[in-house]
């Protein structure tokens, strides 16, 4: 009867196979690290590129709701000029819009100007300048971001 523990082949075998085993778990961790890096790339270059659209969204609602205020204004104060309409406007805009004393609110048209009768409408268009909320680079990676945002309200004079 042959004792297979004592066996030297069988030995040999058995210990190519446990080294075999220890070389192939490291190619596997190392392989996951590879993964892993691909993927945290790909995540965040997706998470960066949506902050960036994030802050450029909030600065056109920011844009909606100062436009639509100022045309509020103007409808209901039937004297009310251009001038007087963009001081309310920076008065009561959010920050964003209101920065920098207004700077970056590079148009403000009022239609018509100061002379608003009942029955009928005013009309106000705003441009705002996002350049300056742009932090990456313009266009980065074939993806290219805004400069300049623009919207229109209409409002009836009361």
């Amino acid at each position: 009867m042959t004792n297979h523990a004592q066996c030297p082949v069988r030995g040999r075998l058995s210990s190519s196979i446990a080294t075999l085993r220890r070389r192939l778990v490291g190619v596997g961790r190392a392989q996951a690290a590879v993964e892993f890096a691909i993927i945290l790339t790909v995540a965040l270059f997706v998470l960066v590129v949506a902050v960036q659209f994030a802050i450029i969204g909030e600065a056109a609602l920011a844009l909606g709701q100062a436009n639509y205020q100022g045309a509020r204004y103007a409808a209901v104060n039937p004297t009310a000029n251009q001038s007087a309409v963009t001081s309310y406007i920076l008065q009561n805009a959010s920050p964003t819009i209101s920065a920098n004393n207004g700077a970056y609110l590079t148009t403000v048209t009022l239609n018509p100007n100061g002379s608003c009768t009942f029955g009928n409408s005013v009309t106000l268009s705003l441009t705002f300048d996002v350049s300056h909320l742009v932090a990456l680079p313009n266009p980065f990676l074939g993806i290219s971001f805004p400069t300049s945002l623009s919207n229109s309200e209409s409002a009836f004079c009361e």
